[in-house]
């Protein structure tokens, strides 16, 4: 399954967080803001988030994690599906 997410995202996130530059940041940022999952945060929050947020690509049947673990971190995702507790779920359009 095919999904657009901007290219300059992409390239934004998957560098290293202490690498990015400010344009780097603001691509990040203009790019989760329009999220309706993090509409709630404010800027400054956002802007924490975007200088730590980084890209994972997992494989067909990977567990991510368990239902008594601890969570130490959030997931967005840009494309593909994922089951949990027994339900789809596929990314939102922006």
């Amino acid at each position: 399954m095919a999904s657009y997410v901007d290219n300059s995202f992409r390239q934004a996130v998957m560098m290293n967080p202490a690498e990015r530059t400010q344009q780097d940041l603001e691509i990040v940022y203009s790019y989760l803001h329009g999220m309706e999952a993090l509409s709630n945060l404010r800027e400054h929050q956002l802007r924490i988030m975007c200088e730590s947020v980084r890209y994972e690509r997992h494989e067909a049947n990977e567990v991510l994690y368990y239902p008594d673990d601890v969570g130490s971190c959030w997931y967005i995702l840009l494309s593909g599906s994922v089951f949990i507790k027994e339900s789809m779920f596929l990314p939102r359009s922006r």
